[in-house]
């Protein structure tokens, strides 16, 4: 469940940090790369569902859980928008999950084929704040491409 606490900043007033679990960070990483060129095109956002669904994490639970937990994130992406819900996301993610999302990310963006120039800025932004070596991003980024173009 989505939370946000107060940083420890010894600062009066700091603002809140959010808090995601691994499953709201997926969802934030997918809305997120839904908004990286400031429009959301019929192919990204039918490929955003068609994922949500083709990752073992939510095919096996109700619509009705995955579409709370999904106007959840979107209502902290209105909240607070995309720089702070990719920053809780990539917190939230074990290591072993973040190429993952990287590659989720990227195949939303990628849906058309093209990388416009929004998409590539948030595609490098996102595997710094994931911690993705530059190769490893270039890679996945690659393959998605390829496979997109088919």
């Amino acid at each position: 469940m989505a939370r946000t606490r107060r940083k420890a900043t010894g600062h009066r007033g700091a603002a809140p940090r959010l808090a995601l679990d691994a499953d709201d960070a997926f969802v934030a990483v997918l809305i997120a790369a839904m908004e990286a060129s400031d429009h959301v095109s019929a192919d990204e956002a039918a490929r955003a569902h068609d994922l949500i669904w083709a990752t073992r994490r939510f095919r096996h639970r109700s619509g009705e859980a995955v579409g709370r937990r999904i106007e959840r994130v979107r209502t902290l992406f209105r909240q607070q928008g995309v720089s702070p819900l990719v920053e809780a996301a990539a917190r939230a993610l074990p290591a072993r999950l973040r190429p993952a999302a990287f590659a989720i990310a990227a195949d939303i963006v990628l849906v058309d084929g093209r990388l416009e120039r929004a998409e590539g800025r948030f595609l490098a932004e996102l595997a710094r704040q994931l911690r993705l070596e530059a190769k490893t991003a270039r890679r996945i980024r690659d393959v998605i491409r390829i496979k997109n173009s088919a």
